[in-house]
């Protein structure tokens, strides 16, 4: 006589669904770098952290020590994060050429 798998139970009702998530803004506008004071805050820090990596590569080449590819490559990392605190403070992503412009 074979052994019945089946068992018995009571059907318990379906979970709640979880509340549907709230709307994400348009691919075209980023709330992170809205307001000024955020600007100009990422920005300066990102100005200074990328102008303090500059000048501790170039303190070993003041002293007269050759310059290596590890310098160089400081050197390149460094004047990248200042520039990108420069892009912020100047031209927040998406302000300067607006989505609705270009439909027209």
């Amino acid at each position: 006589m074979p052994a019945s798998t089946s068992s018995s139970t009571i059907a318990s009702p379906a979970p709640a669904l979880p509340p549907a998530p709230a709307q994400v803004a348009a691919p075209g506008k980023n709330p992170l770098m809205d307001c000024l004071s955020c600007r100009l805050l990422s920005g300066t820090g990102l100005l200074g952290a990328g102008g303090y990596v500059y000048w501790m590569a170039r303190r070993p080449l003041k002293l007269g020590y050759a310059a290596t590819p590890g310098i160089i490559f400081q050197m390149v990392v460094g004047i990248s994060i200042a520039y990108w605190g420069l892009v912020i403070l100047v031209d927040p992503v998406g302000k300067a050429y607006p989505a609705e412009s270009k439909k027209q």
